[in-house]
């Protein structure tokens, strides 16, 4: 059911690429522009994922516990704001 529920939230984003596989040179180098930003955007997610996964092992108890208190105080703040 979950499964469905992902398709349907990217049934407009790849809607809009089958909408362009007939469209002009202009069109193909905007998509050529956005898989190349989307990469380097990847590349960077990644890059900052490992360093705070270092950063995150080399915390002390009373670090992680600060950080731990912090994402939670985030979560009940976004339960209270999205219904």
């Amino acid at each position: 059911m979950g499964y469905y529920m992902g398709l349907e939230v990217l049934q407009p984003i790849l809607s809009w690429f089958s909408g362009v596989s007939s469209g002009s040179v202009a069109s193909w180098l905007a998509v050529a522009g956005i898989i190349i930003i989307a990469a380097v955007a990847l590349g960077y997610v990644a890059y900052g994922l490992v360093k705070f996964a270092k950063l995150v092992v080399n915390m002390r108890i009373k670090e992680f516990s600060l950080l731990l208190l912090a994402v939670g105080a985030v979560f009940v703040g976004l339960a209270i704001l999205l219904p």
